[in-house]
């Protein structure tokens, strides 16, 4: 019994690191695609760090 508890906590943590890193690589490639749009708009962004 303990074996499959163990099988399954290292599945369902593998299952969600997966999905993790689908869910930040899809939101990186639409943020990528946006700015790109924003630039072909005419669009600037500015960042300054404030001391």
């Amino acid at each position: 019994m303990y074996a499959v508890t163990k099988t399954t906590q290292t599945t369902q943590r593998a299952v969600c690191m997966l999905l993790s890193a689908a869910i930040v690589t899809v939101s990186l490639t639409f943020g990528a695609f946006g700015v790109q749009s924003m630039e072909h708009v005419g669009y600037s962004v500015t960042v300054t760090q404030l001391q």
